[in-house]
């Protein structure tokens, strides 16, 4: 499963805007549970935080932090359990 920001935070920017990752809480190959916090992300200057939507295991962070990202682009792969 695809990590992504929910579409819904997107349809306040305009076309080609980018947000960027500020930190991640998580690493490769983490168990995590539903609902922890994953990631945070800036989104037209606000702070909007990533969770995780089971319990799972992240299996790999695609974005690394600081580097921006577009509509769509997956920003971590994870496993379910």
């Amino acid at each position: 499963m695809d990590i992504v920001l929910d579409p819904l935070r997107w349809e306040a920017l305009e076309a080609g805007s980018n947000a960027c990752v500020q930190r991640w809480l998580v690493s490769d190959n983490e168990h995590v549970v539903a609902g922890q916090l994953l990631a945070q992300l800036l989104v037209l200057g606000e702070t909007v935080d990533i969770v995780a939507p089971h319990a799972g295991c992240i299996e790999e962070i695609l974005v690394p932090p600081g580097e921006p990202f577009r509509r769509g682009q997956a920003l971590a792969r994870m496993v379910a359990f």
